[in-house]
């Protein structure tokens, strides 16, 4: 018991120098931070003063020398500029002028060329339509009229061919029921052809 009792106090002695510990040395190097941070600000604010103040007499140096030339510049190539422009606009007139007529010129020609050969080729396909439509109505009135032709001359055999077999079956018929009347029913006397 006494045991237990003397590891547990000396458990938390332990801990308590341990987080002891751990809190001065969260406190000194969060200081040392602070401080480092503070001269670094500093440094950096200065150098960004200095960086300003040089940078700003530059720019203004520059802007002065920048203004000048621009100036100088701008007035030189206005004067330039107004001749080069004069002589291109003169000289875009005289081309568009000429690349219009010749443009125009040779639609003309093209358009007029076109037009001829469409009428052509029209005229061609046109004529070689009505060809082909006229021969084949042609050859199918002639294929009709013989088809006609030939199913009349075949209806007509049909029925010639029909109306012969019908009459010859109709005398056989006669034929045979009157020999059959004159041999069955006929007594012998009356018989013409027992008789005969």
């Amino acid at each position: 018991m006494c045991t237990v009792l003397y590891c547990t106090v000396l458990y938390c002695i332990v801990l308590y120098c341990a987080v002891l510990y751990c809190t001065v040395l969260c406190c000194t190097v969060l200081c040392c931070t602070v401080l480092y941070c503070t001269v670094l600000y500093c440094a950096v604010l200065y150098c960004t003063v200095l960086y300003c103040t040089v940078l700003y007499c530059t720019v203004l140096c520059c802007t002065v020398l920048y203004c000048t030339v621009l100036y100088c510049t701008v007035l030189c190539c206005s004067v330039l500029y107004c001749t080069v422009l004069y002589c291109t606009v003169l000289y875009c007139a005289v081309l568009c002028c000429t690349v219009l007529y010749c443009t125009v010129l040779c639609c003309t020609v093209l358009y007029f060329t076109v037009l001829y050969c469409t009428l052509l080729y029209c005229t061609v396909l046109c004529c070689t339509v009505l060809y082909f439509t006229v021969l084949c109505c042609a050859v199918l009135c002639c294929t009709v009229l013989y088809c006609t032709v030939l199913y009349c001359a075949v209806l007509y055999c049909t029925v010639l061919y029909c109306t012969v077999l019908y009459c010859t079956v109709l005398y056989c018929a006669v034929l045979y029921c009157t020999v059959l009347y004159c041999t069955v029913l006929l007594p012998p006397g009356d018989n013409p052809i027992a008789v005969n």
